[in-house]
């Protein structure tokens, strides 16, 4: 439609200019006007062809608009991906801001920060930077990088000079402020900032750090030296709030420090951790005890981690560490403080011996060796099964697990009749549950030998796990009827009383389907990794799980934000031992291990045997749930009320 629209317009402009010089050429001076019109009739194609292609890119802009605009991103992003193939001139920065937008709407994090960083690049005083300073702040949130995110909107904030903006700006900076900003980026934004407005948004977010921290004379200091009319409007309720928390009292406050990654590969768990225990510190300080906490952001490299627990070992201020949060910077921070006072809380190790490095480490998560004895107990000493099995992987993780819980059953005088481990991804587990079904059928007794109820001798089993689970079905009601070899693997066995299964989060969905090709009749016993009802709850596998008991470190089913209820409890947990008279390290590490029962958020708490959190708790799987059934503490169990364990 415009290539004809701009042919009839270039031909009639054409014939019109071919007119004018046609009156004009009788005269001397037409010669000049000649020239003139000839210039504008050889050129004109030029310059309309131009606007028509200038016209064409503007309105597929607006058509990729309005398509983002309904939510159809995909749509939009084809359009303006198409656009990007040819030059676009004064249009291409506006086109690549829209395609940022559609890739952060569509949830492509790299190609959001390839888009962005190239804009930087090649259009830093173009109008849009705003609005992609805007976009990477967005991006930084949803990567839980919240000083980052805190960066890019006050950029996008200097950058405007538009009221609607600005506002949309205001909105995330004061969601951004009470997610406690490290000072350190607080203060070099003051420094750099050209606007007293943003300089006056750095001082309201260290106002909140302040008052978190139970720092109320250190919040007034800062309030104090800014003019009320200087303030933002969009502020000023923030800045209402943080005066009036600054009136109350002081009270006594203990410090603590934690060492926690807040850049590097693992800053996202870091920052998970550190909205954990501002969640907690909402609650308790608002009652008589304060706790303030001294972050420092290891990085979550191990050189980091040692300077950091020796500065605040250092501070006499500093009462107790929490952290590190990875295994092997957790190892490094415990050798770091052998032979010091200073009590060090570990949130989320599992190995074992980590509270041998030193007297004062306490591991709040139980230590896999622990989770195998206490798996074994229960079913020995709860369920009291006899004839236990085991499927595991065959690696550190599961050898810990296994190793553990089969010394236990021993112990106990049960028999274990078969170990069976798996290497890699358990995709196809048809070499052990062969061997599991082997031992099941020499389980039985002689006379209820199946291969003489059925007539057949079992040589062929090879030929039976060759199976799909098509053949799986009830057993001929016809007693007369005679089975055949492909005709064993529908008998269920229950020889095997229990099998316990401690498997990695990632094996689940695999295990789970084959479970039931292989028809047992036994109780199976997980670990933490079987808190999954995704998983559980697939028609083909949540039927045959009925009854699943579950040993597991804490109680809530939600596994994806552990790190998140390790910080609630670990902020409550050093709120329990603190008192109004002696706070020394000493006497708070005193009272840890003198802990009898402490009930956080996800965890029960009890230190027991060397320092360790020996509390672990019983879960079962019933009717698409999983719900609490008790808890150990120590070696024993402690049944909720009106439910059975």
């Amino acid at each position: 439609m415009y290539k004809n629209t701009y042919a009839i317009v270039m031909y009639s402009i054409l014939m019109v200019l071919h007119c004018i010089i046609n009156v004009f050429s009788r005269s001397m001076k037409a010669s000049y006007i000649r020239i003139i019109l000839l210039f504008f009739t050889l050129s004109l194609p030029v310059f309309g062809q131009n606007w028509f292609q200038s016209r064409l890119i503007e309105k597929q802009i607006d058509m990729a608009i309005d398509h983002f605009n309904e939510d159809r991103f995909a749509i939009a992003e084809t359009i303006l991906n198409k656009l990007m193939e040819k030059p676009l001139g004064a249009y291409e920065p506006k086109s690549r801001m829209m395609l940022m937008k559609t890739a952060y709407a569509l949830n492509k994090k790299e190609n959001i920060k390839i888009i962005g960083r190239e804009f930087l690049e090649l259009f830093p005083d173009n109008e849009y930077v705003k609005d992609i300073y805007l976009k990477f702040g967005d991006t930084f949130i949803d990567e839980q990088n919240f000083n980052s995110a805190f960066r890019m909107y006050i950029k996008a904030r200097t950058l405007s000079n538009n009221q609607d903006f600005t506002f949309l700006v205001d909105q995330r900076l004061l969601n951004t402020i009470q997610l406690n900003i490290s000072s350190s980026t607080i203060s070099e934004l003051s420094m750099i900032s050209t606007k007293s407005s943003e300089r006056i948004i750095c001082t309201l977010a260290k106002s909140f750090n302040d008052i978190s921290s139970g720092n109320p004379d250190e919040c007034a200091l800062s309030l104090y030296q800014l003019n009320p009319e200087d303030i933002p409007v969009n502020y000023f309720d923030i800045y209402e709030k943080l005066l009036r928390a600054s009136y109350q009292p002081a009270v006594k406050t203990i410090s603590v420090g934690v060492v926690i990654p807040l850049s590097g590969d693992n800053m996202i768990q870091g920052n998970s951790f550190l909205r954990g225990m501002h969640k907690a510190l909402l609650s308790i300080n608002n009652s008589d005890s304060k706790i303030s906490f001294l972050i420092k952001d290891n990085q979550g490299g191990q050189i980091q981690t040692i300077r950091a627990v020796n500065e605040l070992e250092r501070n006499p201020a500093i009462k107790a560490i929490i952290g590190p949060i990875s295994e092997s910077n957790a190892i490094i921070a415990a050798n770091a403080l052998q032979g010091k006072n200073i009590p060090l809380l570990i949130p989320n190790a599992t190995m074992d011996g980590i509270t041998s490095l030193g007297k004062n480490i306490y591991q709040l998560n139980s230590n896999l060796s622990m989770r195998g004895k206490l798996a074994a107990r229960y079913i020995t000493n709860v369920l009291e099964l006899d004839s236990i099995a085991v499927l595991s992987p065959a690696d550190n993780f599961g050898r810990a697990l296994t190793d553990a819980f089969v010394k236990e059953v021993n112990q106990l005088g049960k028999k274990i009749v078969g170990v069976e481990r798996y290497s890699g991804v358990p995709t196809d587990l048809k070499r052990q549950f062969k061997n599991l079904r082997k031992i099941a059928f020499e389980l039985e007794e002689k006379e209820n030998n199946y291969d003489e109820y059925l007539g057949m001798v079992f040589d062929s089993l090879d030929y039976l796990f060759e199976l799909s689970d098509d053949d799986l079905f009830d057993i001929p009601e016809d007693e007369e009827e005679e089975l055949t070899a492909s005709d064993s693997s529908k008998i269920k066995l229950n020889t095997i009383q229990a099998i316990y299964a401690p498997v990695h989060s990632e094996h689940l969905a695999y295990i789970g389907t084959q479970f039931p090709m292989y028809y047992f009749d036994t109780q199976i016993i997980g670990n933490d990794s079987w808190k999954n009802l995704d998983v559980l709850n697939q028609s083909n596998i949540g039927p045959h799980m009925e009854g699943l008991v579950i040993i597991s470190n804490n109680f809530s089913i939600d596994t994806k934000d552990h790190i998140y209820n390790q910080a609630l409890d670990c902020t409550q947990l050093i709120h329990s031992i603190i008192n109004d008279h002696d706070n020394a390290r000493l006497s708070l590490a005193k009272r840890l291990s003198n802990l009898s029962d402490f009930n956080g958020e996800s965890h029960n708490i009890r230190f027991f045997d060397s320092n360790l959190n020996s509390s672990l708790q019983v879960l079962r799987y019933n009717n698409n749930q999983i719900i609490r059934s008790g808890y150990f503490m120590g070696d024993s169990l402690l049944s909720l009320e009106g439910i059975a364990p």
